[in-house]
């Protein structure tokens, strides 16, 4: 009897406290996990030991996962899916279901188009370019309803769902074009706009009921990001949980702006939550098209990656709504596909757009120090802050100190829960 009440005490304090981690999500966009794996690429930590990279990121900490989806990437240009448009609904469903499996959180980004969407592009899908605006409302509405019921069939049901992606000038372009400011451009409205949003949400609530939906927009013009929120508030039947904000300080300025964004929307939209849905700093080069930069703040470095990373901690540990951190592209690297050995091989042209702002060295793998630290954003509060005093339970499962049940004992360095106790693995 006594062991049993042990054994239930330590169940209800790894309940409590998974629960409370999970109320902070903190992972990364890995759209291209797939693709890489499939093209032998090996991933390895820091002290270059090769891993697994679901796993290692779960050891790390890492509790939630985003994938994108296209409606027809096949439709995009070559150099479209050489840069990673690929993601068809199969290829999400697998990627989600691992996900799943391997106990997280998984966040689901419609892209609603062919190709890829920010406020520069948002082309309506090919199949749909014929259509009227009711009928794209429609679709919006079956288009989302089945692919999630896909999903759910699929073993891959989100937990969080993007209805667009970086959606500031709006969706399915021209007729769902708009000023983030107010107003739209000959062609398009807010009514438009609002309405395919309204539908695809309908759809979401309608099949994954206990989801929390995104709205994601893009910091290009850092003013515009509240008069947006504010202009859609307008529309009530547009209900949503999250703001939703790719943020990188090579196009949107210093953290001191994201943290005066954040106080303004926390101000203005109290009811909801936010997330940083899309981050990166690079270690060695800028980012492709950089406008700011900060070498002199965040050497471009390993170490001046985890400053960016501990800065941006931060500065989101200081705001109460923000609730989610996502790293994109983390799992980018070329090691055994073009670095073999110590050789170059370039014979693999599978992908283009060189993405400096990984979280693991394009030629060895090896996992970079920011990829350490995301876990600082959960905090001390989304740990196991308390173990029962027992010496033994008979749960002899190894949990990670945010109570996240690993496969098997930890081969990495760190402080885990086995038998009711906190062990050092050295």
């Amino acid at each position: 009897m006594k062991k049993l009440y042990t054994l239930l005490v330590f169940v209800l304090c790894m309940v409590a406290t998974t629960a409370n981690a999970q109320t902070k999500f903190v992972g990364g966009d890995i759209s291209m996990l797939t693709k890489f794996m499939d093209e032998g690429a090996i991933y390895k930590d820091k002290d270059l030991n090769a891993i697994d990279p679901l796993t290692f990121f779960k050891e790390q900490g890492w509790n939630s996962m985003r994938v994108r989806l296209f409606v027809d990437p096949t439709k995009a240009t070559t150099q479209e899916r050489k840069e990673g448009a690929i993601q068809d609904l199969p290829y999400v469903i697998a990627l989600g279901k691992q996900i799943k499996d391997a106990g997280y959180s998984f966040m689901l980004d419609f892209h609603y188009s062919d190709t890829w969407t920010d406020p520069g592009k948002h082309s309506t899908p090919s199949a749909w370019s014929s259509m009227s605006v009711d009928e794209l409302k429609t679709e919006m509405y079956n288009y989302t309803k089945s692919c999630l019921q896909q999903l759910k069939a699929g073993g891959a049901t989100p937990d969080l769902i993007q209805v667009g992606n970086e959606i500031t000038t709006g969706m399915l372009w021209p007729t769902g074009r708009i000023y983030a400011g107010g107003g739209a451009p000959s062609g398009g409205s807010w009514d438009n706009f609002a309405s395919y949003l309204a539908n695809g949400i309908k759809a979401c609530n309608e099949e994954c009921p206990d989801a929390k939906i995104v709205i994601h927009t893009e910091l290009h013009s850092v003013s515009d990001v509240p008069k947006f929120y504010n202009n859609l508030a307008a529309y009530t039947d547009v209900k949503y949980d999250i703001i939703g904000l790719s943020y990188y300080p090579d196009y949107h300025g210093t953290v001191a702006t994201l943290n005066a964004l954040l106080t303004t929307l926390e101000n203005q939209h109290s009811d909801k939550k936010i997330m940083i849905v899309e981050t990166g700093y690079g270690f060695q080069y800028p980012l492709n098209g950089a406008k700011e930069e900060y070498k002199n703040l965040y050497p471009l470095s390993d170490s001046g990656q985890k400053q960016f990373a501990d800065a941006l901690i931060t500065t989101l540990s200081n705001h109460a709504n923000v609730n989610g951190l996502y790293w994109w592209y983390p799992e980018y690297t070329l090691c055994n596909i073009v670095y073999k050995n110590g050789s170059e091989d370039w014979s693999k042209d599978f992908t283009a757009g060189f993405w400096n702002a990984a979280l693991f060295h394009y030629k060895t793998g090896k996992a970079m120090s920011a990829l350490y630290a995301l876990k600082d954003f959960l905090g001390e509060t989304s740990g196991i802050e308390q173990v029962p005093t027992v010496n033994k339970t008979t749960d002899d499962n190894w949990y990670t100190i945010n109570g996240q049940l690993l496969n098997g004992k930890p081969t990495l360095k760190g402080v885990y829960i086995n038998s009711g106790k906190k062990i050092v693995v050295k």
